[in-house]
């Protein structure tokens, strides 16, 4: 073991995290030792539980609205792979059934243990949907007769306190959100209360719930919790127990959602899974929901839609991949429950901030990889960024295609699978394991502003002043309507190897932007992994700017696009302290050090 890489990973948690860790980690192996007793225990609390009212006003609005993004063609061919055992998840077919002729299936297969998140995904259950959707489309009893039977299946393959049970089955996020999955299910299928089938479902729904409210991720936190406890206001507003949900969520909504609607862990994708619980949540309660609720999902919204890149869709900073979550569909679900909006106030509190002029947008890391407590999700991708044309995606990060620790885990978190600044070939965060960080920097907005023309931002980090010379890269992102200008400056002392790295998405048009380097280090292009939907690659070019050179040092890239394609060179220089640009029509001076930054129109 790594002890000094350990304590920078320990000493930024909770102390609160510590120990819901030692208790919940006691409580599993203690329960493991007598799964019947203590799965009876929480079978006998959910029968106090009152019967579960499936046609209930708001559960029928979630419903219509997880229903509609569904295909009606896909949910069928899900539907009939489910009834043979046959799961597609993440891109990844797996055949599970058990050959006896029953409907069962193998729901802990060895080898999935390699393919966590598959496995995770599976005991989600959010096939059942398809299941339900199928069943209304066709009238088909086949889909639902087999929805109970897989269902009962997986309740007797997965008692609580099997060991093993809170890896996956039983993991707490799993258990909400399966909670959900089959609440909505029995609303698509239109269960009635006094049927034996709908009755046995209530319960183990309120068995999830009781199960959750014991084992709340405390120790995790961040999305896990906040998944957790909208479930449980699922529950209590379908079956009253668990009375204390709206106030623990209240409490994670003003921890988690911050000023400018960003999520605590500043992972575009993460957030959107948010904003849709979030959605769910409003239509559920409908006119009883709180101010404080609406509030949220209004910021939340307001942020996820001042982020996306011109095709519609999330940047890729953090963990994160293209198709979790319907985007689109979940926007416009939240501009008919309330008006999504920033505060101006507010505006890039989160350090993710969009510049954007005529057809160029730019999304970058000017901030916290997230909160220090909770790094997992987070990637060395402080001052990195996305950015588009039009509908065109052109700099894109490199997405997420593992969570398994190995070496495909440790390249997507690297510094260099993202568009920033690598020094002496270090990591500017100290990601290991699957999901823990070690050192890390802090990024920060220094300057910021624009006109009708351009607009511009100064960011820097210290995520590698631990390196002799306390070396400190900063960046300046010039945005006017058809060139994206990234300066980059370093100060500090010594020499230093400086690598800059720009990943160019494959469906970018070529006919619609070029690339030239400012300074006086040389660019190649080398082919690079995208990984923009979770269990795909792609072969996507990567730009790289590379010197050995003495600090202080600036540099960069220019992306020109449209008519701007093949214009004359401009002119860079830098002093050691001023870096200046100019082209045909535009002048940009930045003085490094006062963060002072001046733009100015030439034609």
């Amino acid at each position: 073991m790594d002890l000094a890489r350990t304590f920078r990973t320990v000493r930024h948690l909770r102390a609160s995290q510590i120990w819901h860790r030692v208790r919940l980690t006691t409580r599993r192996k203690l329960w493991s030792r007598a799964p019947g007793r203590i799965d009876a225990r929480y079978t006998a609390r959910a029968t106090s539980a009152p019967p579960l009212p499936w046609d209930h006003a708001g559960l029928a609005h979630v419903a219509r609205l997880r229903a509609e993004h569904r295909d009606p063609a896909r949910a069928l061919a899900i539907a009939e792979d489910a009834l043979r055992g046959r799961f597609t998840l993440l891109g990844e077919a797996r055949d599970l059934a058990v050959p006896d002729g029953a409907a069962r299936v193998d729901w802990d297969r060895p080898d999935l243990m390699q393919a966590l998140l598959w496995k995770t995904h599976l005991h989600e259950w959010a096939w059942s949907l398809d299941l339900a959707l199928a069943h209304r489309a066709t009238g088909d009893a086949r889909f639902r007769d087999g929805f109970f039977a897989l269902a009962r299946d997986w309740h007797a393959a997965e008692p609580i306190g099997r060991p093993g049970f809170a890896r996956v089955a039983w993991n707490e996020r799993v258990v909400a959100t399966r909670l959900m999955h089959w609440s909505v299910a029995g609303s698509l299928f239109g269960l009635q209360s006094d049927a034996a089938d709908a009755t046995w479902l209530g319960r183990e729904i309120a068995r999830h719930a009781l199960f959750l409210r014991d084992n709340l991720a405390l120790d995790l936190l961040a999305n896990h919790l906040f998944r957790d406890c909208v479930a449980l206001v699922f529950a209590r507003a379908l079956l009253g127990v668990v009375p204390d949900a709206d106030r623990l969520l209240e409490r994670e909504v003003r921890e988690q959602i911050g000023a400018d609607g960003a999520h605590v862990e500043r992972c575009p994708m993460y957030h959107a899974v948010c904003v849709a619980d979030l959605v769910d949540l409003v239509a559920l309660l409908g006119e009883t929901a709180p101010a404080w609720l609406a509030d949220a999902l209004a910021r939340a919204a307001g942020f996820l839609d001042g982020i996306l890149l011109g095709d519609g869709d999330i940047p890729l900073l953090g963990d994160g991949w293209r198709g979790e979550v319907d985007v689109t569909r979940v926007l416009a679900h939240a501009r008919a429950l309330a008006a999504p909006r920033v505060p101006e106030s507010a505006a890039g509190a989160s350090g993710v901030v969009r510049l954007e002029r005529g057809g160029v947008r730019c999304v970058v890391r000017a901030g916290p990889h997230g909160p220090d407590h909770q790094l997992g999700h987070a990637h060395a991708d402080l001052l990195s960024f996305d950015a588009s044309f039009g509908p065109h995606r052109i700099v894109t990060d490199t997405g997420t295609a593992a969570y398994a620790d190995g070496p495909v885990r440790r390249h997507l978190r690297s510094t260099a699978a993202h568009n920033t600044l690598e020094l002496d070939g270090a990591e500017l965060l100290e990601a290991w394991s699957s999901f823990r960080s070690g050192r890390r920097g802090r990024a920060q907005v220094r300057a910021r502003g624009g006109d009708a023309r351009a607009a511009w931002l100064v960011a820097t980090h210290d995520g590698y002043a631990w390196l002799p010379g306390a070396p400190r890269p900063q960046r300046l992102w010039v945005v006017t309507a058809d060139v994206l200008w990234v300066i980059d400056a370093v100060t500090g002392d010594g020499e230093h190897r400086i690598a800059s790295r720009l990943h160019l998405h494959p469906d970018a048009p070529a006919d619609r932007f070029d690339v030239v380097a400012l300074g006086d280090a040389p660019l190649r292009r080398e082919p690079a992994p995208l990984h923009e939907r979770f269990g795909e690659t792609r072969a996507m070019a990567r730009l790289v700017c590379e010197i050995a050179t003495d600090l202080p040092w600036a540099g960069g890239f220019a992306l020109r696009f449209g008519a701007r394609i093949g214009a004359p060179l401009p002119s860079f220089a830098f002093d050691g302290a001023v870096a200046r640009v100019r082209a045909a029509d535009l002048a940009i001076t930045w003085d490094v050090a006062a963060a002072a930054v001046s733009v100015e129109s030439l034609s």
